[in-house]
């Protein structure tokens, strides 16, 4: 035995620690999943239209009635076409509206103060006009 481990020594390999340091230097530490959530935000911001199918800075999320459309996270141009009141929008989060250049052409625009996010939950479903 003693001749082979002096054959690998000259071949430039060399002897390694005991198993239990190998194998210690391998672990990582580990992370909790509650450390997680809590670090990393999850789209924070929302820019894509549902109807329209376009990324926009204008894209908010609307809770409607609207039969034609299922779509929730809507544009302003999207929204105004088919004529949803500004009452069914639920976020303030677009740029435009951080911005303050949020603007309807239907009907009013509600400003970003007076906009809680409610949080229930609006039933999917077939868009057949009897919900």
């Amino acid at each position: 035995m003693g001749i082979m481990k002096d054959a690998l020594l000259k071949a430039g390999l060399k002897a390694t620690a005991a198993p239990k340091d190998a194998k210690a230097e391998n672990e990582r530490e580990k992370i909790h999943r509650k450390k997680i959530t809590e670090t990393i935000i999850h789209q924070e911001q929302r820019n894509f239209c549902e109807e329209c199918q376009q990324v926009l800075p204008d894209v908010e999320l609307y809770y409607h009635n609207n039969p034609t459309t299922e779509a929730e996270w809507i544009c302003v141009k999207c929204a105004d076409r088919l004529k949803i009141a500004d009452i069914c929008r639920q976020t303030a989060q677009s740029d435009t509206s951080i911005k303050k250049m949020f603007r309807r052409e239907h009907g009013a625009t509600r400003p970003p103060s007076e906009i809680k996010v409610v949080k229930t939950s609006k039933p999917k479903g077939d868009a057949n006009g009897n919900r």
